[in-house]
């Protein structure tokens, strides 16, 4: 055997296999395409959304219809502008109160833990819970003890408890507040017909359907207050 053929016979016994690098790239691609197309979907309707606009309001063809119409697309705007801001600026607080509680319990990657729960808390009451069962299973299977292994789930409670009934309410406004069977069907809807983006689109739209639900009741009732 010459040398060269004996340091190629070397090296590929001494060169280790990653498997798990396959599976895992087969795993993320099609989250990796949801979130591009996600991405694409939401430029062009950002740059389209004025024609957009003004051909759903020259849809109808009364004056009133077109007002009322063009009244609800400007609440839609204004709040789910001002909720979407709002609950951003919260999630990100939950996030690093996470990583700051992670810290102190001694669960690892911390700032990993902190990121999930400031991702997963834009879905309201299933993200909160997902993020309390991996704290559990992480702080079990870490920490010397269960009890120690409950602290950071505990604490993490707390915050999601205050965020939740106090904090978001007072901010936000009760009046965009969401109905827990609603979220869960909107979830499983949205996550069902477009994947991860659309658990993430899931309480926007939802609350997009409560103001559209909002200026028709209060239309319906102005309707038969003065009937014509």
């Amino acid at each position: 055997m010459s040398c060269n053929q004996r340091l190629v016979f070397d090296l590929s016994f001494s060169l280790p296999k990653i498997e798990w690098v396959q599976p895992t790239l087969e795993f993320l691609s099609p989250t990796f395409t949801e979130f591009l197309l996600f991405v694409v979907t939401l430029v062009l309707f950002a740059l389209t959304w004025p024609n957009l606009r003004r051909s759903l309001v020259l849809a109808f063809e009364e004056r009133e219809s077109r007002l009322q119409a063009l009244r609800i697309l400007n609440e839609i705007e204004r709040r789910l502008g001002n909720y979407l801001l709002t609950v951003t600026i919260i999630n990100l607080v939950v996030g690093i109160l996470t990583s700051l509680i992670s810290m102190l319990v001694g669960l690892p990657n911390a700032a990993a833990i902190g990121a999930l729960a400031a991702i997963l808390n834009y879905i309201p009451i299933i993200g909160p819970a997902l993020i309390l069962v991996v704290l559990t299973l992480v702080g079990i299977l870490t920490a010397a003890t269960p009890g120690v292994g409950l602290i950071a789930p505990a604490l993490f409670s707390g915050v999601v408890f205050l965020e939740g009934h106090f904090v978001t309410p007072s901010i936000v406004g009760r009046g965009l507040s969401l109905n827990a069977l609603a979220v869960f069907v909107a979830f499983a809807f949205w996550t069902w017909l477009w994947g991860a983006m659309g658990a993430f689109l899931a309480s926007p739209m939802l609350i997009v359907a409560l103001i559209v639900r909002e200026h028709l009741s209060s239309s319906e009732a102005s309707r038969l207050a003065h009937p014509k």
